[in-house]
């Protein structure tokens, strides 16, 4: 019976198998100007701090360090490292109308270029900032858009971006009715430039920023080490708690989102427990009533959750996870019951039988380390797990996970 458990699960483990690492071919530009072509990781290009590269094939990741002015892929993308004033409130709703602009080094995203006007982004905190560079000025300017609220009245908007793009799109074929209604985000910024580029007749390159943004999903093994305790509440009372070693094992499948810092996972890890928990009771005098509750059984637990990542280098991140599982026991609870023989007869009576278990729901939390985004070690905690259908069980675990990620 349990080498079909072992197979069972064999077959559904074969659901994690191993993927190819997938890299993107790019350059790195130093602040002496040479160029390096490099492979990427895929990720979010629009985090600096999350760009892994190598040299080559069999190479170490490296993160992206001070030394590094320039990065790009292709027509794909293109990002260089400037000195800007932008406006560092920006994601939040202030009390003034204008923007706040201080000086910083940041790393741009180069959406257009090649005319005479270059367009740029920058990502914070999930809301992205446009600028612009009149070529031959070598000055990057922040297009400016705000949200306001003023006197805790109602929220309004700073749209003086229109009147930006109205003062430096000079051309025939453009009136001012095309910068009414722009939005601030990046298709209009777009097709307002693309509209300026065709009336001055100048070719420009528009990086499309489509490849390596797309979520990756990563296969990984894993073995357990558990502290495992049982106990039953039953018409008697509540059994001793017995607390065994355990072992489990088993696979994960996760999808990971581009900044790498969120992740949601299943996983299927296989695990087994024998333990006798005891419960004893006075009948009269020095006689006793002697219940035991024998669990050995093999189990299949399927997790599904999600996991954040506090990324600290380029080698080491600490993570927070939860889950909700699904537990499937295999067999069965046995009780016995012995007591002293009614007669009064030297002899006691020993009756046994069997508590049907049940597929059941837990809840499953962890916190862990991540070396080199291979080698994790996480410390897990579960809810309690009810086998029975009639009576209860205090069936938990509490243990570390050691997990190998493959890609």
């Amino acid at each position: 019976m349990k080498l079909n458990h072992y197979l069972a699960f064999l077959s559904l483990l074969s659901f994690f198998c191993v993927s190819a690492q997938n890299t993107q071919k790019g350059y790195l530009i130093d602040r002496n100007n040479k160029k390096t072509e490099v492979l990427f990781k895929e990720t979010d290009f629009s985090d600096n701090t999350a760009i892994r590269y190598k040299l080559s094939e069999n190479g170490a990741y490296q993160s992206i360090d001070n030394n590094i002015v320039e990065y790009g892929i292709g027509n794909d993308y293109k990002f260089v490292r400037r000195n800007v004033k932008h406006d560092k409130m920006f994601t939040e709703i202030s009390t003034l109308k204008e923007p706040t602009l201080v000086s910083e080094e940041l790393f741009l995203n180069v959406i257009g270029e090649g005319g005479d006007i270059n367009l740029y982004s920058y990502s914070d905190k999930g809301r992205t900032k446009f600028f612009y560079e009149i070529k031959g000025s070598n000055e990057i300017v922040q297009f400016i858009y705000k949200r306001y609220s003023e006197d805790n009245s109602s929220q309004k908007e700073n749209n003086y971006f229109r009147n930006q793009l109205n003062n430096i799109l000079k051309c025939e074929t453009l009136q001012i009715g095309d910068f009414l209604n722009l939005k601030y985000r990046k298709e209009d910024f777009i097709k307002i430039f693309g509209k300026y580029n065709e009336c001055k007749k100048q070719d420009a390159q528009v990086y499309e920023n489509k490849s390596a943004k797309k979520p990756k999903i990563k296969y990984s093994a894993l073995v357990g080490l558990y502290q495992s305790s049982f106990a039953v509440e039953f018409s008697g009372g509540e059994s001793e708690k017995e607390t065994k070693t355990t072992i489990g094992f088993g696979g994960e499948i996760a999808l990971v989102f581009p900044s790498e810092k969120t992740e949601v996972f299943i996983r299927a890890e296989y695990e087994s427990y024998s333990g006798r928990s005891r419960y004893s009771n006075h009948l009269t005098g020095t006689a006793r009533q002697e219940n035991n509750f024998l669990l050995e059984s093999s189990f299949i637990n399927v997790n599904a959750g999600a996991r954040y990542n506090f990324i600290l280098n380029n080698k080491n991140k600490i993570f927070i996870e939860g889950a909700v599982g699904v537990n499937t026991p295999f067999d069965d609870i046995i009780y016995t019951v012995t007591f002293p023989e009614a007669t009064g007869g030297a002899e006691n009576v020993e009756l046994k039988s069997a508590y049907a278990t049940k597929t059941n729901a837990y809840f499953n939390f962890g916190i862990g380390y991540t070396y080199n985004n291979q080698i994790s070690l996480t410390l897990k905690t579960d809810t309690n797990r009810n086998l029975l259908t009639d009576d209860t069980t205090k069936f938990s675990r509490m243990g570390l996970n050691l997990k190998y990620t493959f890609n």
